[in-house]
């Protein structure tokens, strides 16, 4: 275990050191489709594969296995996050302004691809964080990818979960070459417009090669934290969340900014059997810290301070945060969201929310009562552009 008494640097994804390696597994798959993707599962997952798609029977008998108290745990927390995603879904919405009536009207994208990593664990939590405000948006088609097991299934949690949302297909295709599959289509995968969710360092760089082709909710990863603490904090439930958030990897960025010496060197003394690093650094104040929190931008920020919520408006930059003493981990579960910006994405985007999954249209309905300020405003602009067929197009229904 390592203490820095200092803040971390901003987090070096290594995006770049593999991109030409992940570059020729997605040329591959855009040249030989499905071939390729049994292939790179052959490679990577040592699994032979004779159909991408998970077939019906298979999935049938792979869900026979799974533990009744994880469906039950999942089926909950789908009702749960589904009735959130269903309550902040935005309606259309029409003014009338000196007599021109306008509007705005939002469309469901069409088809969305949610990649569930697998790894050591599987996370169906993701399936439902992703899939959940896709639904809730209306999206027609939602296609979950996951690597196989040594048998060439998925987990059933990540099936049940993908059921749950209204799945159209159910790949057993991991990595880039499933990112690739789904931004350019293959023989059995279909092509989407969108793909959200995280994965480990070759998906993302996947991810960052076809943005462009296909809209992406981010380049996510490694979990970061930061929490702020004062002197009413207690030092035991800062370690339990910077150790639950450190759970996702020795890599992630994990902060205390306290004004409290002797929080401080309670959290130090609790984290020393721990083999994670662990950055701690001592402030002069909440706002100082909070500053250096916008400056950080970090995924999840937690703040272990009296009266939290009165410092909203100081916080500009994060992910997702937790006041009032709530577990950032419990944002994993039941949300709003666990798909995050880090790497100080917070900067200009946010969590993963059902506008990641609708777009808005431009409405304009009527301007037969146009107001003449506004009619002649039209006119001399469109004239000083140069677009006088604009203006023709205009004078010749109101003037």
């Amino acid at each position: 275990m390592t203490i820095v008494k200092g803040l971390p640097q901003p987090t070096d994804l290594g995006l770049y050191r593999v991109l030409d390696y992940v570059r020729s597994i997605v040329e591959d798959v855009k040249r030989y489709g499905d071939k390729a993707l049994i292939d790179y599962t052959r490679k990577f997952d040592g699994v032979e594969l004779d159909s991408i798609e998970l077939p019906a029977a298979k999935a049938e008998r792979c869900l026979e296995t799974l533990n009744r108290d994880v469906r039950m745990a999942i089926d909950v927390l789908y009702e749960f996050l589904h009735r959130f995603y269903k309550s902040v879904k935005p309606g259309d919405l029409f003014i009338n302004l000196m007599g021109v009536k306008l509007g705005i009207v939002w469309r469901a994208i069409d088809a969305v691809g949610i990649y569930a990593p697998g790894g050591r664990h599987p996370y169906p939590s993701t399936v439902l964080m992703a899939g959940v405000p896709a639904q809730a948006a209306g999206v027609k088609s939602i296609y979950v990818a996951s690597p196989p097991n040594k048998g060439g299934c998925i987990d059933p949690a990540i099936i049940h979960a993908a059921r749950i949302i209204g799945v159209s297909n159910l790949y057993r295709v991991g990595g880039p070459q499933i990112i690739a599959a789904m931004a350019y289509g293959t023989e059995s995968v279909k092509k989407v417009s969108k793909i959200v969710g995280p994965g480990n360092i070759y998906v993302q760089a996947a991810k960052f090669l076809v943005r462009g082709v296909v809209e992406i909710d981010g380049v996510e990863g490694p979990t970061e934290l930061v929490v702020i603490a004062d002197d009413s904090a207690d030092p035991k439930l800062i370690v339990a969340d910077m150790i639950a958030q450190a759970e996702h990897g020795l890599d992630s960025p994990v902060v205390l900014i306290t004004i409290s010496r002797r929080v401080a060197n309670a959290v130090e003394e609790l984290l020393k059997n721990h083999r994670n690093t662990f950055h701690i650094y001592l402030a002069n104040s909440i706002e100082e810290a909070l500053r250096i929190a916008n400056e950080l931008a970090p995924e999840h920020l937690a703040l272990h301070i009296s009266n939290s919520t009165e410092y909203m408006s100081l916080i500009e930059n994060a992910g997702a945060i937790s006041f009032n003493f709530s577990p950032p981990a419990l944002i994993d579960y039941i949300g709003p969201n666990h798909i995050l910006p880090t790497n100080r994405w917070a900067r200009v985007r946010g969590a993963l929310t059902i506008y990641d999954f609708l777009k808005p249209i431009a409405i304009l309905e009527d301007a037969a009562s146009i107001d003449k300020d506004v009619l002649r405003a039209v006119q001399l602009l469109a004239r000083y552009e140069g677009f006088r067929a604009h203006e023709e197009s205009v004078v010749m229904r109101y003037v």
